[in-house]
């Protein structure tokens, strides 16, 4: 009895000595944050009837955002026009390390108050949050909103959630469909082709799309007709080339 006190004695001094060092202890891996340096945003107007001029886009080169800004100098509608030039060429961008993202948004009453959130997500995928109080009773003028940020080129993708639908904007120069112009209503300005929100810009009208993968499609949507009080037809919500009937 008195054998087996003294060996279980001496293992507990052991155990006590032992340092903190040899001691193995579950390792974690600590979350990736975002650094606030990856993102930054560009004080741009909030509400523009300009911005009616263009849809979401990313805007990758020196030589690109030239031509954008030579073709909103063109365009009619805008309000305070020089204050949305001298936003975005306020402070020079170094375009190999980062892109611009204009990001539009459009509301059928200009009394929705808009509350946009900091960024937050990791150095990859970035989401954004965007409060919308909607009074009951509003004005039935529409409403044009655009967010810029300049984004790092290391970002994959930012996520727009305003509460009731997220929007996934590709970290890319946005693709220009002009072969796909022909299949949707030529008085449709924007669409929702079922997967990705897509709008004519310039004055050529060049289709530009997002590009966020879907599994699953969608029936399509013009969202904003040439005319205000335009009410389509049954069937001219669909592009042409849905249309047909089979054979």
């Amino acid at each position: 009895m008195l054998k087996l006190f003294f060996s279980s004695f001496i293992a507990l001094f052991f155990t006590a000595c032992l340092t903190s060092s040899s001691i193995l202890l579950p390792t974690t891996k600590t979350p990736e944050t975002l650094d606030k340096a990856t993102i930054l945003k560009i004080a741009i107007p909030v509400r523009e009837q300009g911005y009616s001029n263009f849809d979401t886009q990313v805007i990758n080169s020196q030589n690109s955002l030239d031509k954008f800004l030579a073709t909103v100098k063109k365009q009619e509608y805008w309000n305070k026009q020089e204050n949305f030039i001298s936003s975005l060429t306020l402070y020079p961008i170094d375009f190999n390390k980062y892109n611009i993202l204009l990001y539009r948004m459009t509301e059928g009453s200009g009394s929705t108050v808009l509350a946009v959130d900091v960024p937050k997500g990791t150095n990859k995928h970035i989401l954004i949050k965007i409060g919308r109080d909607k009074p009951s009773i509003g004005t039935a003028d529409m409403a044009y909103y655009a967010l810029a940020y300049k984004v790092a080129k290391s970002v994959q993708d930012i996520t727009f959630d305003n509460g009731i639908k997220k929007h996934t904007i590709k970290n890319k120069s946005l693709k220009i469909e002009t072969e796909k112009k022909s299949d949707v209503p030529k008085d449709c300005l924007e669409w929702y082709d079922g997967c990705n929100n897509c709008g004519r810009v310039g004055n050529v009208g060049n289709v530009v799309c997002t590009e966020r993968h879907c599994v699953h499609k969608d029936e399509f949507k013009c969202t904003k007709w040439k005319d205000a009080n335009y009410k389509p037809t049954i069937g001219s919500e669909l592009p042409t080339s849905t249309q047909t009937s089979e054979n």
